[in-house]
């Protein structure tokens, strides 16, 4: 452990170095300068309580050399606004603006923060063929993405975690960012956006999803997925609202279009010989100078005389450009013709079509939405409890303790955490009950009752605990008033106390300090 911290002091060094360089290149203040010096400082001091809450997290190095490439390349000048002075007429009621790659923000290490992750708003960018999920997709993994990097700053400050749930930007987004990075794994979210080809992510989403739970759990997520990103998307915005009822509409006539495969073909046959119609002129300009020239005259004498007229050089470049596009509509048409091409397109169309017709847009949107929250949390309880299934590694399926203790405090609502949402209180108990089973049966972690339901009962209330590591967790039994009262000690102070009516189910010695975990 000790080696451990001397390489974490040479590491922080080494990144204060970078940063110094850096900052010595940038016009930033001193006090800007400071801030940034002591973020880096805070990212590093947090980030071992923050692994550890949370599990899936990517390597601190990288996390600090992403903030160090955002000062470097993204940001141009940040601007220190004096608190209850200058923000009556800059901010407002906003923490920090952000306007191209300039910020301003209150001189404090955490707005500065948030605001240099705003930096980073185009990580996942979404292929045109999502159509309609484009620009919902691309919001949703954007914004999550950036919540996910403002946690270690906002909710760890080095001595504990504290859900700061006031600064989490949208509730929505954040649950379902942290639903796919625990159900993807961190590897695979952090390998997509390292990769180049981000515009297939979508695609590489679902697959991941079906390689690692049963059909019948993938699709309901995947489906779920898909309605809270438009439903969230389009969210008290009328104009986004009416703009997606009618690309749906443009859909469904498509579907429609399609799904004659004779017309089809057929129109698309038409469409072909349209453009080899227009191809021809073209080619037969660029092979004949005499035609060349003449149509060159014509289209000189289509310009008005406040119109530069264009060279021949210019005429001939300009129908290359034309006579590129009109082949690659012609091969895009062709390719549309293939059986197998022209199945894979009406299968997509019917898969969005489907999923849009799954939202009723003349009923309460809102509650639909929140509807589709409550199905993805239990499907994603039911995905956990088929991976701990299979898990036979303790280390793992301790880390899953971790996991589910750190699910049930996300916040569904500005006041509400999962662990206290009536409709998944059920099914947070029997996935949580299965996973201290599990670790029952591999005798890793400490059988507090000889009642089943008691024995759950009693380290459901512990793991609800957020004192960082459960390793260090002191747990007594004493008497009080008749009463058996469980008193659960951060070192050598009381973090919680919780009574119940004295029983003799009770399988650890009363008086003594014991540990969570074997």
């Amino acid at each position: 452990m000790k080696k451990e911290k001397i390489f974490s002091k040479l590491n922080i060094t080494n990144y204060n170095n970078q940063l110094e360089d850096i900052l010595e290149k940038k016009s930033f203040s001193e006090g800007v300068k400071n801030i940034l010096l002591n973020i880096l400082y805070k990212m590093e001091t947090a980030y071992e309580d923050y692994s550890k809450v949370k599990v899936e997290t990517d390597l601190k190095k990288n996390i600090l050399e992403e903030t160090i490439k955002i000062i470097k390349t993204r940001c141009n000048d940040i601007e220190l606004v004096k608190p209850k002075i200058d923000e009556q007429t800059v901010l407002k009621d906003k923490k920090f603006i952000i306007d191209k790659n300039k910020i301003i923000s209150y001189p404090n290490e955490k707005n500065v923060y948030y605001a240099l992750c705003h930096l980073e708003n185009d990580t996942f960018k979404i292929g045109k063929q999502y159509s309609v999920f484009q620009k919902p997709f691309e919001e949703f993994l954007n914004l999550g993405y950036i919540m996910d990097l403002e946690e270690l700053i906002r909710d760890f400050d080095g001595w504990a975690w504290n859900i700061v749930s006031g600064d989490i930007e949208n509730y929505t987004y954040n649950l379902v960012y942290q639903n796919l990075k625990i159900l993807l794994g961190k590897e695979f979210i952090i390998n997509s956006i390292q990769n180049v080809n981000k515009i297939n992510f979508i695609d590489r989403l679902e697959k991941q999803l079906d390689n690692l739970y049963s059909e019948k759990v993938s699709s309901k997520i995947k489906e779920s997925i898909y309605i809270i990103s438009v439903l969230e998307y389009i969210s008290e915005n009328k104009e986004r609202e009416q703009k997606l009822i009618q690309e749906k509409e443009k859909l469904d006539n498509e579907l429609i279009r399609i799904s004659d495969k004779k017309e089809y073909l057929q129109l698309i046959a038409n469409e072909k010989k349209k453009i080899t119609k227009q191809i021809k002129p073209i080619d037969e300009a660029l092979n004949n100078n005499k035609i060349l020239k003449a149509y060159f005259k014509q289209e000189n004498a289509k310009l008005g005389k406040e119109e530069k007229t264009i060279s021949i050089d210019e005429y001939v470049e300009k129908l290359q450009v034309r006579r590129k596009k009109l082949l690659k509509d012609l091969r895009k048409l062709s390719n549309l013709m293939k059986p197998m091409n022209y199945v894979k397109q009406k299968f997509n169309l019917q898969k969005k079509c489907d999923l849009l017709n799954k939202i009723d847009f003349n009923k309460d949107l809102n509650k639909q939405k929140n509807d589709a929250i409550i199905k993805l949390q239990i499907n994603f309880l039911k995905a956990i409890q088929e991976r701990i299934s299979r898990e036979e590694v303790k280390k793992r399926i301790i880390e899953y303790v971790y996991i589910l203790r750190y699910y049930k405090l996300i916040y569904l609502n500005r006041e509400l955490q999962l662990k206290d949402v009536e409709k998944l209180k059920e099914h947070l108990k029997m996935t949580e009950k299965y996973l201290i089973t599990r670790c029952c049966n591999f005798k890793m972690m400490t059988i507090f009752s000889h009642n089943i339901e008691k024995n759950y009962e009693i380290i459901s209330e512990i793991l609800e605990s957020s004192i960082v590591d459960l390793d260090e967790l002191n747990i007594e039994f004493k008497k009080k008033d008749g009463k058996i009262a469980l008193n659960i000690y951060d070192d050598n102070m009381i973090d919680k106390s919780i009574e119940y009516e004295e029983t003799e189910d009770i399988n650890v010695k009363l008086g003594k300090k014991v540990k969570l975990f074997i």
